[in-house]
This record gives C-alpha cells, sequence and structure tokens, in this order.
C-alpha cells in the first residue's frame, strides 16, 4: 500500500485535523463522511476535479468505511483524507487521481453486467420444502448437496421471504470453535458477543423460541475433526438450543456432515432423532435446473447451448461455474454494446474452455 512519507502539508494546522480524523475513523468501517467542499480542489485542472468529486459522491452512496476506501485505491487514511480536503502535495495529484480514474472504470464496467436475480428451480424448491417443513413443525432439517449446487443461493432467498424476524441465519466460522459461533448467532440477533460462553448461552436462549428458524450454513465446520475423542460441542449446543426454546433448526452443509454423523464413533442419535426432513440434493443437474438461470440471460434458449451448459453444470464447480459462464458472456455483450445473445455465451464457454486447458 502506497504510504508517502513526503506528504505531510507545510502548513503544520492540518495535523490536529487528520488526528481527529484518526479519532473518529477508529473503526475500519467507520463511514467516511467528510462534507463536499468544492473550495477543497479549486487549484486542480477540471478533469482532476471530476474525478474527485465522483469519488467522494461514490464514497457516500456505496457507505463505504476507510478500509473499503484504502483498498480501492491502494492508499492510506490520511493520504485519502488529504485527497478529499485538499490537503495533498500539489505535484503528487496525479498519481492518486489516475487510482481514481482506474477505480471508477472498474466500478462503472461492474455496473453494466448483467444483474443477476435469484431463479427458482427444481433444487430451490427442494430446499424451500425442507425449510418449510421444518419451520412448520419446530423440527430440524439437513440440507445435503455438493459444493456450488445452489444451496447458500436457494437459503438466501426464502430467507427474504420469510424476513420478518423469523429466520437467522449465520456461516459456521472455520475456526474458534463453540464460542466463535455462539458470538455470530449473537450478533446476527442483537446480543452482545462479547459476554462469557454462560451468558452468551442466556442471551441466545432469550433470542429464539417456536417462531423462528437458525439456519447455519457450511454447517460441516461444525464436526471436529476426530469425533471418536473430541465432544462435538457446537453441534450439541444447536440442538439444545432447538430443544429449550422449539425453534426449527437447519443445517446447510456438504455430504461429509450427514455422512460423519452416520458413521462417527460420537453418538448423534439425539440430533438425527429430531430431522424431520433431511434433504439430500440430486448429484446430477437436469436441464430443469438450467434452464431458469440461463432464461435470465437468454430468454429462449437453444437445445444446444442448454447442452453445452449442461455439461459444465455437472463438472466440478456446478451451477455456480454455469452462471459465471453466463456473467462472463454478459460482460462480453457488454463491451460490444450490444444484447447478450447466445454467441456471446459460447464465446464465454470458449474461453473457459482456452483457460482450463480444454475442459467444458
Amino acid at each position: 500500500m502506497k504510504n508517502p512519507e513526503d506528504n505531510i502539508p507545510e502548513d503544520r494546522s492540518a495535523v490536529p485535523i487528520e488526528k481527529s480524523l484518526q479519532a473518529e475513523a477508529s473503526s475500519a468501517n467507520a463511514r467516511i463522511n467528510i462534507p463536499l467542499n468544492l473550495n477543497n480542489w479549486k487549484d486542480r485542472p477540471p478533469a482532476e476535479q471530476q474525478e474527485l468529486m465522483w469519488f467522494h459522491q461514490h464514497l457516500l452512496d456505496e457507505h463505504l468505511g476507510w478500509d473499503a476506501a484504502c483498498k480501492a485505491l491502494g492508499y492510506d487514511r490520511t493520504t485519502i483524507y488529504r485527497l478529499l480536503k485538499g490537503l495533498y502535495e500539489a505535484d503528487s495529484w496525479h498519481k492518486p487521481v489516475s487510482a481514481i480514474r482506474s477505480y471508477r472504470k472498474l466500478v462503472e464496467a461492474r455496473s453494466t453486467i448483467h444483474h443477476q436475480t435469484f431463479a427458482e428451480n427444481p433444487i430451490s424448491r427442494l430446499i424451500f420444502a425442507g425449510l418449510d417443513y421444518a419451520m412448520a413443525n419446530n423440527s430440524i432439517t439437513t440440507i445435503i448437496g455438493e459444493s456450488r449446487q445452489g444451496k447458500t443461493v436457494s437459503v438466501d432467498a426464502w430467507c427474504v421471504e420469510n424476513n420478518h424476524g423469523r429466520s437467522v441465519k449465520v456461516v459456521a466460522p472455520p475456526v474458534g470453535g463453540i464460542k466463535m459461533l455462539m458470538r455470530r448467532i449473537a450478533e446476527r440477533v442483537g446480543a452482545n458477543k462479547n459476554q462469557s460462553l454462560i451468558q452468551l448461552s442466556d442471551s441466545l436462549h432469550r433470542a429464539f423460541n417456536g417462531n423462528r428458524i437458525l439456519i447455519v450454513d457450511e454447517a460441516h465446520r461444525l464436526l471436529p475433526s476426530d469425533t471418536r475423542t473430541v465432544n462435538p460441542a457446537a453441534i450439541e449446543l444447536l440442538r439444545d438450543l432447538h430443544d429449550q426454546t422449539g425453534c426449527a433448526l437447519a443445517f446447510v452443509a456438504t455430504a461429509r456432515f450427514s455422512d460423519r454423523l452416520k458413521t462417527g464413533t460420537y453418538q448423534f442419535e439425539q440430533l438425527i432423532g429430531r430431522i424431520g426432513m433431511p434433504i439430500r440434493l440430486p448429484q446430477k443437474i437436469r436441464e430443469a435446473d438450467v434452464l431458469p438461470i440461463v432464461a435470465q440471460f437468454i430468454a429462449k434458449p437453444s437445445k444446444q447451448l442448454l447442452t453445452h451448459l449442461l455439461e459444465i453444470a455437472n463438472l466440478p464447480g456446478r451451477l455456480g461455474i454455469v452462471t459465471e459462464t453466463l456473467k462472463v458472456a454478459s460482460r462480453i455483450a457488454s463491451k460490444a454494446r450490444t444484447d447478450i445473445e447466445e454467441a456471446h455465451v459460447f464465446r464465454a464457454i470458449e474461453f473457459r474452455n482456452k483457460m482450463t486447458g480444454g475442459e467444458k
């Protein structure tokens, strides 16, 4: 990250202002809220002023914090502050303004790419059924499927439809064990995540009842590497939360989660016996699964195009790669300043084939 030591202005009165800035922006996600003052840049060329004005408004519109702004331009907080306040060294402006210009092109290019919305298909309807059943019966469900098969996006769509304070979704942490899991749930329900384990447990029990569902994505992370000697405390915590509060519970995971529940040395009968509707997504992706996704980009795709995309969907990467391929096609069409057509999708497929050494 660029951090020019020689950018300290001759006007030493700027220093107290910067100290105030650092205090205000002590949080990495603190919103940048420097009022627009065009006089800050009155000595800059008009073209530079336009870039600075765009960046300032972009920060406000997108509610960007300091870390996000620093990452966008590759400069530190003090440098960005001096740019916005007009305190940057006069002979060095062209470099950060050039960084703004490059970042602006990236933002504008992204905005022209087709914005995918959720497309319901047989896979998502199966996931919806499992969540609906668990919610209606205050039971536990497992949603098991291969990576990038549409589990998370389907769960997210279901949560949007059930967002009246009833559905709480967290991603199981890769590290940190039971306390990190409890902290994540606490953060989602508005509880203090810095409490002791006993206090956290009490807070979580107060936050759930029979009208709520807790959905844990990446649930395979909850199982210890060795169930022979390690008590799966995170799993037991969630089962107890379900038992004590009556809330529904959903585990979203890959196949190794359910396989290890059945084959592990640790006895999971208490959990397995509460799973009212286990959902196991089909391993083979069918045309009906792919068509709704494709139709967002190509209204009436040909049989040839569907065949190619179906082949991709049944390779590692699954529906995720199909969506990425269609987005690349959308970008190709955008650069050509035309609506997306099948030819653009075939070009995207060809591009992917070359990049992956010939795989479809």
